[in-house]
């Protein structure tokens, strides 16, 4: 039997911002795994992202509340309003849903994942943007009707936040994907979502708490505990 090999463990801030990341599929509905680790409940899911040769799979998770026990799914939306709640059914269509399976032993990998909290390796190449317009544009090329990446968040000290997004550059030599994190740093602090538009030879840029106006792009924002794709943050936190 192969030897496991852990997933990178990210800790997002709370169950809304994992909802946003794990629920923003339209095609996929995603298995939110919960479990005890060391006194404390943990709901996470896995995903995989393009990345040198082959895919990173991803362990992002959050600590949950003790009424979580009692729930069969994670419903949210983020239509006019952004909320995330713990349900027993399925019945509101204002809402998508991921089914909470509730394991005594959880997958081995995970585990390992949460105990050794190891960056990925190699490393993503780090690229420093000059403004947030040309994260939103790598975004915007990045995205399709069905998926769009997140852009991680990190609160790197008081006035200095840190936006990034995974750009792959696919077939790089023999690699399957160069893995790209374009980031920028702001001063304030950013909302749930970004929205965008180009038009009339200008760009709008702003901050927003719901996705409520249609003829906008929007980017989700998603806020971790630590930032493991640039190696000055990975040990922070």
């Amino acid at each position: 039997m192969p030897k496991s090999r852990p997933p990178v463990a990210i800790e997002v801030l709370d169950l809304l911002n994992l909802a946003r990341l794990a629920m923003s599929m339209t095609d996929i509905q995603p298995l939110l795994w919960l479990f005890e680790h060391k006194g404390a409940l943990i709901l996470g899911s896995l995903l995989s992202i393009p990345y040198w040769r082959g895919g990173l799979p991803i362990f992002v998770y959050a600590q949950a509340p003790d009424n979580v026990r009692g729930a069969c799914y994670l419903a949210y939306t983020s239509m006019e309003r952004e909320e995330a709640l713990l349900a027993r059914s399925t019945d509101s269509s204002r809402y998508v849903y991921g089914p909470i399976i509730e394991v005594e032993s959880p997958p081995e990998p995970f585990i390992e994942a949460l105990s050794s909290r190891q960056a990925p390796r190699p490393m993503p190449i780090p690229a420093r943007a000059k403004s947030i317009s040309s994260l939103l544009r790598a975004l915007v090329t990045l995205s399709d009707e069905a998926y769009s990446p997140p852009i991680w968040h990190y609160e790197a000290g008081e006035g200095k936040h840190i936006l990034g997004v995974i750009t792959p550059l696919y077939d790089y030599y023999d690699a399957d994907a160069l893995p790209i994190f374009l980031y920028v740093e702001v001063e304030e602090e950013p909302g749930p979502f970004i929205r965008y538009l180009a038009l009339n030879g200008e760009e709008i840029i702003e901050y927003s708490s719901s996705i409520s106006t249609p003829k906008y792009f929007y980017g989700r924002v998603v806020t971790v505990k630590q930032m493991p794709f640039l190696r000055s943050f990975n040990d922070q936190r």
